[in-house]
């Protein structure tokens, strides 16, 4: 398995978890619904990879979840879970733009 799929699969995992803990924690609907779609996004497009447009998706995924919960972070100042998901999707448009410039 290479990085960026194992990535994708830890990426889709903790979105996941992420918006189920808002949930549990703050009966926040949207973060549970939010977290899945974009959780399972992930893990499909990790699955999937190997397809031509799996890179540029996943890069799409991570810069949009950059720019909403970047709003996110510097509205609130919380780490928790914005920062986080700011610092994994960083990672994660990272290593799809390595991926994209170094492929034939």
């Amino acid at each position: 398995m290479s990085f960026p799929v194992l990535l994708l699969y830890i990426y889709g995992i903790l979105l996941i978890l992420g918006g189920l803990m808002g949930y549990v924690k703050a009966k926040s609907l949207p973060s549970l619904i939010a977290g899945t779609v974009c959780g399972v996004i992930a893990l499909l497009l990790g699955y999937y990879y190997t397809w031509k447009f799996a890179p540029y998706a996943a890069l799409l995924l991570s810069i949009l979840l950059i720019v909403i919960m970047g709003r996110r972070f510097l509205r609130t100042r919380k780490v928790m879970p914005a920062g986080l998901v700011v610092v994994l999707s960083f990672i994660v448009a990272i290593t799809q733009i390595v991926v994209l410039f170094s492929a034939p």
